[in-house]
């Protein structure tokens, strides 16, 4: 089992899920992973792509992962004993801001993250495209100056 989990939407810090987490990390990093970032309306969704996505590091304590998973997996909707749901989990290079320019020495780290597998969701959602700068590359972030974001579960 990783000990690290890579966030991109709503679990991040300060935003409506981020009190869903179990146990405090032992570090939170702004990191980027290849990917493609959706916007769904009050969440965004991560799908394989080429694109570099800015989000969070979280790195946990490896006794607390098990619990950590099991929370996470329940709020994104995903069944681990059949993989399915509508998010699944799994796992990723991350690449953490400080390294980033770097990334040709330093190896990335590995970690879960949650891609959106709802077919019918992709279809309908709005790419958010790369407009952060990060080192000589740019990268998508969620909310986006389009993007809903909701400040109640109710809302979503």
């Amino acid at each position: 089992m990783l000990s690290a989990l890579f966030v991109y939407g709503t679990l991040q810090q300060g935003h409506l899920r981020s009190r869903m987490w179990p146990h405090p990390p032992q570090s939170i990093r702004k990191a980027v992973a290849r990917g493609r970032l959706l916007d769904l309306g009050a969440y965004p969704g991560l799908i394989s792509g080429d694109d570099w996505v800015l989000g969070e590091l979280w790195i946990l304590a490896m006794d607390h992962m098990p619990k950590t998973v099991e929370v996470l997996d329940q709020v994104e909707g995903y069944d681990s004993a059949t993989d399915r749901g509508l998010y699944i989990r799994r796992s990723l290079s991350v690449w953490c801001l400080e390294s980033f320019d770097q990334r040709a020495r330093l190896p990335p780290t590995p970690a879960y993250t949650y891609l959106i597998a709802d077919e019918h969701r992709i279809a309908a959602a709005r790419w958010i495209e790369p407009w952060i700068a990060i080192g000589d590359a740019l990268a998508a972030q969620w909310p986006d100056a389009l993007s809903r974001v909701p400040l109640r579960l109710e809302d979503e």
